[in-house]
């Protein structure tokens, strides 16, 4: 069978994240919207993001510790149920002070559950390579990419549902956003229910589950190396963000919002291109040099953007950028859960995703000062510059560092080689 091997457990962690993915980022278009609908200022509206965000990085750091003790099985249903919840609690409240508080606790994971912020995220990440031999996990983070591309991809198109449910049954504005609110909330709970069919197989096999202190572990070095390099990835990252690229286009060449629109939904079909090459490439030259080498085209890319003369000419290097700036994540999350043990990885795919979120948090504000200040190409060029750093850094650090499966195909090929006929 076409990816047969990957397990039922596999399938459905990837069935559940992809459900999640479209769930929220229906939610995310039209989110602000409705706040403004409320009658809540920008301030508030960011506001309640900024506590939302914080909410997902604690809830993130709380997996660090427990995910273990609890179980990532136990946890991904909990989380889904409560995420299920936030649905609910949007629909029918309008007070601030009960938004707020839903937002910190349960809404985070309904506004950046999916993304590197969210607890959801180390669980899965931590669960899935023992889903498919060693051989095929980078092969199977590419898979789960590209169904959480293509649910980000309808889900985006699904945030126009309130308008037909306007002109379709007569539903005020207001009503219409309550309702997907709904359909959120009957997602998260089917997301839960195919999370309750997972076995046991995903959980460590640790003799000592209990509550982990990250600074103990026996890989707590690499840990937080990795760690500390990927957060220069995310800062550099964060410079170029989705709404700086889009005022950018309408400043430099007029571009209207449908054009960005569909130059956005364009990039995300390059981004789920090429995370299946990546996979492939990862197989032939390693998992480092395909993280490293792939994304130096993303790099040029990204520095030529802002000295386009010409829309076409720029919308070029966007494209270019989309397909090499995603090409380390499959090859990235498969190095990162092969080099530590199996029951630090929840902790490695943890420790990562928070140390991203606090560093990146005051980056885009940066951004926009860069621009005000210096110029509209200024953001690029700090994003470019702060990438060769990563990837230079992360080559030198780890150049060395082979995960097992790499190790034992190189052996296998030496033995072949040296083999008398």
């Amino acid at each position: 069978m076409p990816l047969g091997w990957i397990s039922r457990d596999g399938w459905l962690i990837i069935t559940a994240r992809t459900l999640r993915t479209l769930a929220q980022a229906s939610i995310a278009v039209f989110f602000a919207f409705y706040l403004d609908l409320l009658g809540y200022s920008l301030t508030q509206i960011g506001l309640l993001v900024t506590v939302g965000s914080a909410g997902s990085a604690v809830l993130a750091t709380l997996v660090i510790f427990i995910g273990e003790a609890v179980g990532r099985r136990r946890l991904l249903i909990v989380f889904s149920l409560i995420a299920g919840v936030a649905g609910v609690g949007y629909a029918f409240t309008d007070r601030y002070l009960l938004l707020a508080i839903i937002t910190f606790f349960v809404g985070s994971m309904a506004i950046s559950g999916s993304g590197p912020r969210g607890p959801f995220n180390p669980l899965e990440t931590a669960a899935l390579p023992d889903t498919a031999s060693a051989e095929r996990r980078t092969d199977l983070y590419a898979v789960a990419g590209i169904g959480q591309r293509i649910a980000r991809f309808a889900g985006t198109l699904a945030a126009a549902l309130p308008l037909g449910f306007v002109a379709w049954f007569g539903l005020s504005e207001l009503d219409s956003y309550k309702v997907m609110f709904v359909v959120y909330t009957v997602i998260m709970l089917l997301s839960a229910a195919v999370y309750l069919g997972l076995s046991p197989a995903i959980e460590s096999r640790s003799a000592r589950r209990g509550f982990q202190n990250p600074f103990t572990l026996p890989s707590r070095r690499t840990i937080f190396s990795l760690a500390a390099i990927y957060s220069v990835d995310s800062f550099a990252t964060r410079f170029v963000f989705f709404s700086l690229v889009a005022l950018w286009f309408k400043t430099q060449f007029d571009l209207d919002l449908a054009e960005v629109s569909a130059m956005f939904a364009g990039s995300m079909v390059m981004n789920g291109v090429s995370l299946w090459v990546a996979a492939k490439l990862a197989n032939r030259i390693g998992m480092l040099n395909t993280i490293v080498f792939t994304h130096i085209p993303a790099v040029i890319f990204t520095f030529a953007i802002p000295f386009a003369p010409w829309a076409w000419l720029a919308i070029t290097f966007w494209f270019s950028r989309a397909f090499f700036s995603s090409m380390d994540n499959p090859p990235r999350q498969a190095y990162t859960m092969s080099i530590v043990n199996r029951e630090e990885r929840v902790a490695m795919a943890g420790i990562s995703n928070v140390s991203q979120a606090t560093v990146g948090a005051g980056v885009p504000a940066l951004s926009m000062w860069l621009w005000q200040t210096v110029s509209a190409s200024a953001p690029f060029v700090a994003a470019g510059i702060f990438k060769t750093v990563y990837l230079t850094t992360l080559y030198f650090a780890f150049r060395n560092v082979h995960p097992p499966q790499e190790r034992d195909r190189a052996a296998a090929k030496e033995r072949e080689r040296t083999t008398p006929a």
